[in-house]
């Protein structure tokens, strides 16, 4: 992602991979709805199926207990029971012919009637509640089929869920190793850089050389687009910031010189020499004036003398007038030598440090900008990867429910087979 990288960067692949897992999402819950609005219509169709069967068997039951009630008001059927019932005895023994199904039940005896009577009934009784019986357990095992049906339906959901957010949680995964792989290049060519800022103070210290500036600076920033920002909030006339100054690389001699400057940030201190050397030009050309009317004098002088030597002998004061100027002028004459010799100096300084400072500026801007990058993508790979670790612990968290709920599922499903 940075300049420095050596392996190239995905730029916009964490968008990518959100349109794709937000595509996949979306065809996944499209597919969820229509299977649910599938097995919605099919549990609708059964229940009606269910409703007709048990409507169906209130009718056959209705019409069994009408009939079972009937039965009692029909002796002939009685009686024919009984003669089906005592039949074998009768052939058994071998005491009697078949007997008709005309018999009259008198001829039987009414303790015997009375008992088979009672008999049938109790049969009718037990098969009507065996029926009964039949008729609810059919209508449970329907409910339990209804349940095991609606349970598979939900399984099948939570699982295809699970699908989908084990598909999701793998794409995270890949993102998240990516952006990590990113981050440990990028810790690479930092520690990369700080061993050669390392070697570069060893060099500096290795050849005496000494770095100047790197002071903090305020700065005034005039706002030059007031038409463009008219709809904005209006600002300040003008903002002080702090901003660090450029830092230049000089030999021991130049940063003495430079300290001699005063403190401050190295434009300051240069604007600083920059004005020493023009005040010291303005003195050397005070001098020179004076020693030109210096010499004015002393030619005067040197006339005067010898106009006075040729009328009236030498005299003591113009003497000791034409000493004393010729000793201002031989100072003068050493102080402008000194002056010059400054001069040049400062102006030799002063023009190395301006060449190394343009050399060492254009250096510090483009650290700079590297720097600004490598922060904005340090920063920018941070964010990335703290959401891909806050979706991961969501995804886990949901993935541990899901499978819990399936595991519970599967046993509720067990018990309701083992039932």
């Amino acid at each position: 992602m940075g300049i420095w990288c050596s392996a190239p960067l995905r730029q916009g692949e964490p968008m990518r991979m959100r349109k794709i897992l937000v595509s996949l999402v979306e065809y996944a819950e499209a597919r969820l709805v229509a299977r649910r609005q599938a097995r919605a219509e099919a549990r609708e169709i059964r229940m009606r199926e269910i409703e007709k069967q048990k409507e169906a068997e209130d009718h056959t039951d209705s019409q069994y207990d009408d009939h079972v009630s009937e039965e009692p008001a029909r002796p002939p059927r009685g009686i024919r029971s009984e003669n089906r019932d005592r039949a074998p005895s009768y052939a058994s023994v071998g005491s009697e012919s078949r007997r008709s199904s005309e018999d009259s039940p008198e001829t039987i005896g009414s303790k015997e009637y009375k008992l088979l009577t009672n008999q049938v009934m109790e049969l009718e009784e037990k098969f009507r509640k065996a029926m009964i019986t039949t008729a609810q357990l059919d209508n449970e095992k329907t409910t339990l089929s209804y349940q095991v049906d609606t349970l598979k339906d939900e399984l099948e959901e939570l699982e295809e869920l699970n699908l989908s957010v084990q598909k999701d949680y793998k794409s995270v995964s890949r993102s998240y190793e990516l952006m990590s792989q990113d981050f440990k290049d990028l810790k690479r060519q930092t520690e990369l850089l700080k061993e050669c800022i390392r070697l570069r103070d060893e060099l500096i210290s290795e050849y005496g050389l000494v770095l100047v500036g790197g002071e903090e600076e305020e700065v005034k920033d005039d706002d030059e687009d007031d038409e463009l920002h008219s709809d904005n909030k209006k600002k300040s006339e003008s903002e002080r910031e702090k901003r660090i100054s450029k830092m230049a690389l000089v030999s021991q001699a130049a940063a003495d010189i430079l300290n001699k400057a005063g403190s401050g940030t190295l434009d300051v201190r240069l604007k600083k020499l920059a004005e020493e050397k023009q005040e010291l030009l303005d003195e050397i050309y005070r001098l020179r004036l004076d020693l030109e009317e210096e010499r004015q004098k002393a030619y005067k002088l040197d006339q005067l003398s010898l106009r006075s030597t040729g009328r009236n002998g030498p005299e003591m004061k113009l003497m000791e007038v034409q000493r004393e100027a010729n000793k201002q002028v031989n100072d003068y004459k050493y102080r402008l030598k000194k002056a010059e010799q400054e001069i040049t100096t400062l102006q030799s300084s002063v023009s190395r440090l301006e060449g190394q400072l343009n050399r060492f500026k254009s250096q510090a801007e483009s650290s700079e900008a590297v720097e600004d990058e490598l922060k904005a993508e340090k920063r920018k790979l941070q964010r990335e990867l703290r959401e891909a670790q806050a979706r991961t612990e969501e995804l886990e968290t949901a993935n541990i429910h899901l499978q819990k709920r399936i595991d519970k599922l599967k046993t509720g499903k067990n018990a309701l087979i083992k039932t």
